[in-house]
């Protein structure tokens, strides 16, 4: 099969850009010929590869763009896609998100090129937009979360082309015991105290802002408790600022992109998620596999994930159901390990697998394609 991926921007550490990366070295090892298609800007793939179409998307998906200027960057990504596609025939196009999927159908008209959406979640207020997007730009709207799908069919996805596929998710790597020691005394010297690990891209998404406030009421308590968050993105340079006036920045890492989240992962003693919304969080089933205890906010798919026997679910922006639940974790080693090991177990279940997963998403596209033959 010839499949182009297509993505607003294959950003370094994004849970999106990792998923579509994973699964087009499975299916280009499968023997499947794959197209990767997106923003050219800070991309992990080399936007000048032959396989690989550069399309501004950001001009597209910038929400506080000109209305003009984005229609026209629209037309403008259409127009490209369509002429690359007309000379690098693809079977499929699979879209991850709205924006996207909207390019694709417009640059598919009056060929018999199926597009296929995948929905990984958005803010509850722009569900019903997403929905819309979906039933008329896609041939079929998958999400890893069952919960974000039936939120696009109760605003008009029909339930015939809507279809849950799970997130392959590849094992932690091998790290010794002593590179996770160092890291870990990085960031407490004498290993006195707890370190709380998440890897966040720096969005209003993520709730840093929560965050921080429950870290402001954790070291109130606990002041050897170090948060560290791993990520970049628009609000770099401001949650610096927030975490300084909440008087937590001495208590507060922010890393940027790093490619060492396994290590950290492994060097961690909670995991901890304050998103305002989610589909089915890759880094969620990472902590998982690296034993750690989950504190996570209770948006779109995460309640699939988490359970009282792994973790704490809060409401989102429940800044003392967080704090406590942290709180908890903290002054119980027992507890820790006892829901690292729960979700440890819960890790190995065959919808994060990525070869049981990647064959679901290889059966669908030949299903898809055969329907337009």
């Amino acid at each position: 099969m010839r499949i182009l991926q297509f993505c607003t921007n294959f950003w370094p550490g994004g849970g999106i850009q990792t998923h579509v990366m994973d699964l087009t070295a499975w299916l280009r090892a499968h023997g499947h010929k794959v197209i990767l298609a997106g923003d050219p800007e800070r991309s992990i793939v080399d936007p000048n590869r032959h396989d690989f179409i550069s399309l501004d998307m950001r001009k597209i998906s910038r929400p506080d763009g000109n209305l003009i200027f984005r229609t026209w960057a629209l037309i403008q990504a259409v127009m490209t896609l369509r002429r690359v596609i007309s000379q690098q025939p693809v079977d499929l196009i699979h879209a991850h998100e709205t924006g996207v999927a909207m390019v694709a159908r417009l640059a598919t008209l009056g060929t018999n090129i199926p597009v296929m959406m995948t929905f990984h979640g958005s803010e509850p207020e722009r569900i019903p937009q997403a929905a819309h997007i979906a039933k008329y730009c896609a041939d079929l709207t998958a999400s890893p979360s069952r919960l974000s799908l039936e939120a696009l069919m109760r605003h008009g996805v029909k339930a015939s082309k809507a279809r849950v596929l799970g997130l392959g998710i590849k094992h932690l790597p091998d790290i010794s015991e002593a590179d996770v020691l160092a890291l870990r005394r990085s960031y407490l010297p004498e290993d006195n105290g707890v370190m709380i690990f998440s890897p966040s891209r720096l969005a209003p998404q993520k709730g840093i802002d929560v965050m921080i406030d429950v870290a402001k009421r954790v070291i109130a308590k606990h002041p050897n408790t170090v948060f560290v968050v791993a990520g970049g993105g628009r609000l770099t340079g401001h949650v610096e600022h927030w975490a300084q006036d909440a008087g937590v920045a001495r208590n507060m890492r922010f890393l940027g992109p790093i490619d060492t989240v396994p290590a950290h992962l492994k060097a961690a003693d909670i995991f901890l998620l304050t998103s305002r919304w989610e589909a089915l969080p890759i880094s969620i089933v990472e902590a998982f596999r690296a034993g750690l205890p989950v504190v996570a906010t209770n948006c779109g798919g995460v309640s699939e994930l988490v359970d009282e026997s792994i973790g704490m679910l809060c409401p989102v922006e429940d800044v003392e159901c967080l704090t406590q639940a942290v709180l908890d974790l903290i002054e119980s080693a027992d507890l820790r390990k006892i829901k690292g090991a729960a979700g440890l177990t819960r890790s190995t279940e065959d919808r994060f697998d990525s070869e049981a997963v990647h064959a679901a998403f290889e059966a669908t596209y030949k299903e898809l394609i055969a329907d337009y033959v």
